[in-house]
C-alpha cells in the first residue's frame, strides 16, 4: 500500500507541480533584438521560443563576409502562408500586395517578367492557375512551396509540367533551386546552366523554409552592398542549415529582395535605389504573405 501511495504522490507531482521551463531555441540565441511580430516587443531567446510569430534582424560575419539577413518565424498553428497576386496593372510593391490582403508580413514570391510583370513560373492563387513554369526558368525553377489542407510543403519537382501535387493544393509557387529537400542538402555544381552569374555569384537572395519544430521562415538576405555582400547558392543552403530548416526553397532574389512587416515595415535593404536603407521596393507581381487566423 505504501508504494501505490508513493506512486500516486509521484504522479500528482508530475501533473501539478513539476513545472517546467521552456527549453530556449539555440537557433535564437544567436539573434539580438528579437521581435514580437505584431507589437514589435523585443524578447529574449526564451520568451521568442515560445512566440507565436517573431522577426528581426541579423549582422553576422559569416563566409567571411558581413551579411545583414531579416527574417520572420510563425507558428503555423496561429499564422497562415497565403500567395497573393497582381499581374500587369494589378501588380505592386511587396508591402502593398500584403496591405491589400490584410497580411500582418510577407515576402517576395518568384521570378517574373519584369517588363510585363507576369508570372514565369508556376503560381497557384486561391485555387486557380495563374502562372506556368516557362523553358528559360527551368536551369533554376526546381521546387514548389505548397499550401492546402495538410499543410504546407516545400518539394522538389519537376515544375514545367502540372504539378500533380499542386492539383490537391489551394496554393502553390513554384521557384528554386530547391536547398533543402527532406533534411537533404542540394549540391549544385560547376558546368550546370546558369553556374556562373546565379548559382556561384553573391546575390541579394529570398527564400521560405519550415524547421525541424515545424515552424515556417521567410528570409531576406541583403546584397551588393558594404553592409551585407549577398550569398551564393551554396552559401544560402549553409544559412537554412544554420536555421535548422529541414525543407528551403530559394525564392527571387536581386533587386526583388524584400521583407516585409505590418508593425516595422520594410525590415531588409532592398538594392533597387541603390542605397543601403528601407526604400527602394521593386514591383512584383506575386508574393507570399503572412495572415493571422
Amino acid at each position: 500500500m505504501r508504494k501505490i501511495l508513493l506512486f500516486i504522490a509521484g504522479l500528482v507531482f508530475l501533473f501539478t507541480g513539476c513545472k517546467t521551463t521552456p527549453k530556449t531555441n539555440p537557433v535564437l540565441e544567436q539573434f539580438t533584438d528579437i521581435m514580437d511580430l505584431e507589437t514589435g516587443k523585443v524578447l529574449s531567446a526564451q520568451e521568442a521560443t515560445a512566440a507565436n510569430g517573431i522577426c528581426g534582424e541579423w549582422h553576422p560575419q559569416l563566409f567571411d563576409s558581413q551579411q545583414s539577413i531579416a527574417y520572420v518565424r510563425i507558428n503555423p498553428e496561429a499564422y497562415e502562408l497565403n500567395i497573393f497576386c497582381g499581374e500587369g496593372e494589378q501588380a505592386d510593391s511587396t508591402s502593398a500586395l500584403c496591405m491589400r490582403n490584410s497580411a500582418v508580413a510577407g515576402i517576395n514570391g518568384s521570378y517574373f517578367n519584369v517588363q510585363e510583370l507576369t508570372h514565369t513560373t508556376y503560381v497557384k492563387d486561391d485555387r486557380a492557375e495563374v502562372g506556368e513554369t516557362l523553358p528559360s526558368e527551368v536551369f533554376r525553377t526546381n521546387g514548389v512551396f505548397l499550401s492546402g489542407e495538410d499543410g504546407y510543403e516545400i518539394d522538389a519537382a519537376d515544375t514545367v509540367a502540372v504539378l500533380q501535387a499542386g492539383e490537391k493544393s489551394w496554393e502553390a509557387m513554384a521557384s528554386g533551386p530547391i536547398l533543402i529537400d527532406d533534411g537533404k542538402p542540394i549540391v549544385y555544381e560547376e558546368g550546370i546552366q546558369g553556374w556562373e552569374k546565379f548559382y556561384n555569384r553573391r546575390h541579394p537572395r529570398t527564400m521560405v523554409g519550415k524547421d525541424a519544430e515545424g515552424y515556417l521562415w521567410l528570409v531576406a538576405v541583403d546584397g551588393r552592398f558594404d553592409e551585407g555582400v549577398g550569398m551564393t547558392i551554396a552559401e544560402m543552403t549553409e544559412l537554412a542549415q544554420m536555421l535548422d530548416l529541414t525543407d528551403a526553397l530559394n525564392l527571387d532574389g536581386g533587386g526583388s529582395t524584400t521583407l516585409w512587416t505590418l508593425e516595422k515595415g520594410v525590415m531588409n535593404h532592398p538594392y533597387d535605389n541603390k542605397r543601403y536603407d528601407h526604400e527602394g521596393q521593386r514591383v512584383v507581381p506575386n508574393v507570399i504573405g503572412v495572415v493571422k487566423k
